[in-house]
């Protein structure tokens, strides 16, 4: 007597030879579509400007939050030190270097109203990227500095409400954008 599990194997072995073939040609499909995947092309020399620019912002409100004492302070320090860096990764620009205009402006204003200073600050910086979201090309520098838009959104919310701030001040930013040509 013929065992009927054995005899369905061996008239299942051609097919599951076909169908094994298949899965490792898909297979095989699949590696070669991963490794020949494109690339996005590097940013433009004005993307990569624009994103220096942010940089040396972001950069600046590091150092600016870094001299200051308190726990609140070394978090949005660390926080821009990381856009800065996000952008840089993202455009091959250095961070190394922080806005001077940035830092000249605001750096005798955070010795005499830190709060104030910073609240300007954020809401400054919000604006700034939201400008340059607008001329940015590449779209991973765009969608970068979104992300940092609404973080420092929320930064200057926080900000705004420890120093018992309004619902204005804490809402609405009528801060003006920093230009790269300023």
């Amino acid at each position: 007597m013929t065992n009927p599990a054995v005899a369905d194997q061996n008239a299942q072995g051609p097919a599951s030879t076909t169908t094994r073939r298949a899965l490792l040609g898909l297979g095989a499909v699949g590696a070669a579509l991963a490794v020949s995947r494109t690339v996005s092309a590097a940013p433009d020399e004005t993307d990569r400007e624009l994103a220096g620019f942010a940089i040396g912002a972001e950069l600046a409100a590091s150092e600016l939050y870094a001299a200051q004492d308190g726990d609140l302070w070394q978090v949005l320090a660390d926080s821009h030190g990381a856009f800065a860096e996000r952008l840089a990764g993202l455009s091959g620009v250095s961070a190394d270097a922080p806005n001077e205009t940035i830092m000249t402006t605001l750096g005798p204003v955070f010795d005499s109203d830190l709060e104030g200073a910073a609240l300007e600050l954020e809401n400054t910086l919000a604006a700034t990227h939201v400008e340059l979201i607008g001329t940015v090309t590449d779209v991973d520098i765009a969608a970068a500095m979104a992300s940092i838009v609404a973080s420092e959104s929320r930064h200057a919310a926080v900000i705004a409400a420890q120093s018992g701030g309004d619902l204005d001040a804490i809402l609405v930013n009528s801060a003006d954008a920093v230009t790269p040509e300023a």
